[in-house]
């Protein structure tokens, strides 16, 4: 894969996870057990990034794709604004081939 794509969806990568956790930190209407959840995944995912580590493989090891998609189903009707975070974020891994 190009680099430059690769670095691209990088740092798309992480400004999508960024987002998404700063709007979690302040999502007062989603249940505490799923704003931990998906807190912590997002920061997991984001050290994985930091650290070059992120690949199919420690996806899977993690269940980060799977959870993702999920999450964004259950998210669907009840908040649109965060399942939309979620497919952001599931676009930019498989773009990625996470």
């Amino acid at each position: 894969m190009d680099d430059h794509i690769e670095s691209n969806d990088h740092n798309e990568l992480k400004i999508r996870l960024q987002a998404l956790h700063d709007y979690l930190v302040n999502a007062s209407h989603i249940s505490a057990a799923d704003r931990e959840l998906l807190s912590t995944m997002v920061v997991g995912i984001l050290r994985l990034a930091d650290d070059q580590k992120l690949t199919p493989a420690t996806a899977d090891d993690h269940n980060l794709r799977e959870l993702l998609e999920q999450k964004s189903l259950v998210y669907e009707a009840e908040h649109p604004q965060l399942a939309f975070a979620l497919h952001q974020v599931l676009d930019i891994l498989s773009r990625m081939g996470i």
